[in-house]
């Protein structure tokens, strides 16, 4: 885009900012006028960002869109209310919030409480909130009731140990959190977990379609040392040797350790070297994958997984404080 062409643009993007009705109950009509804009400015890939002020049926708008040249733009307007641009801008979006997904935008405080829930293995702390984000973004629509609430916050006080009043209240207070925020918080949780259930049944039988070998259950041995063990030895006759973590598991081939993944039945791998020492193991029994409820489930589980981290990959991610 030109400089004149992107001029015009952002002359667009003024107007189309100060046409935009200021209250909390004509978001959404100010989002579908946004996608117009942005849809006829295609190369500005252009985000509308709200920002209800707190206590005020007031929103505030900001327009980000790509800058030609490198990094992005952001377009604002205030009304001249006598009110000092210090004061005003003291609960901007940006100065709390820690980053936008997607147009989903997390703020400081809530991605601390996030991250004290995310564990998985192998990403990042950003990573984590980025899918985190994705999922909120395509949870925000489902339906829950009083019901699903109360279930999320069971769940949540039971792997938190909150299993008192006593100890809820203490740890609302060391958090600094309101009871209508934990509240809040909960309906979010409750969205997601109905979105997860759902999306997961309905990736669940093309997956297992498409990876019938990583879903077969399997009766395995193995043992992981750090002197190399024989195979003969995985019947308990590891004599004298010590520091041997020995596993004796029916589970799915794809959770095995990897060298035992194509193991056939009554097969037998090892030594080989794995993690920081060497494994040894046999697979006792192999049954080929069924559709039954446990293994849609387990197919279930991993197709969501790999749908969230490709969301994440396409979403569009701004970080404010990074």
């Amino acid at each position: 885009m030109t400089q004149p062409a992107l001029g015009a643009a952002l002359e667009s993007g003024v107007s189309l900012l100060r046409g935009l009705t200021r209250r909390r109950s004509a978001v959404d009509d100010a989002r579908r006028a946004a996608a117009t804009w942005a849809a006829a400015h295609p190369s500005l890939a252009a985000q509308l960002v709200s920002n209800p002020r707190p206590g005020s049926p007031i929103v505030d708008y900001d327009l980000l869109i790509d800058d030609p040249e490198g990094g992005t733009i952001m377009l604002g307007t205030q009304p001249d209310d006598g009110t000092s641009w210090l004061v005003d801008h003291s609960t901007h979006w940006a100065a709390g919030n820690l980053l936008t997904v997607d147009g989903m935008q997390i703020s400081v405080p809530e991605a601390m409480l996030m991250l004290r829930s995310l564990t998985r293995a192998g990403l990042s702390p950003q990573e984590e909130l980025v899918r985190f984000c994705v999922l909120r973004g395509a949870a925000a629509k489902e339906e829950v009731d009083l019901d699903d609430v109360q279930a999320a916050a069971d769940a949540f006080r039971r792997r938190h140990g909150l299993l008192t009043g006593e100890a809820m209240r203490k740890w609302l207070e060391r958090m600094g959190m309101s009871a209508e925020a934990f509240h809040d918080h909960m309906v979010t949780n409750a969205k997601d977990q109905r979105f997860r259930t759902r999306k997961r049944a309905e990736l669940a039988p093309e997956y297992l379609s498409r990876h019938r070998d990583r879903f077969a259950r399997v009766w395995a041995v193995w043992a992981v040392s750090g002197e190399p063990v024989d195979p003969a030895e995985l019947d308990g006759s590891l004599g004298d040797r010590w520091d041997v973590r020995v596993s004796r598991v029916r589970t799915w081939s794809g959770e095995l350790p990897e060298p035992l993944r194509a193991v056939p039945a009554g097969g037998e791998v090892g030594p080989v070297p794995f993690e920081d020492g060497h494994l040894t193991g046999s697979v006792l029994k192999r049954e080929d994958a069924v559709a039954d409820a446990d293994t849609l489930a387990a197919a279930g589980t991993a197709a969501f997984d790999d749908w969230l981290a490709e969301a994440a990959e396409r979403a569009r991610v701004t970080w404010h404080w990074l």
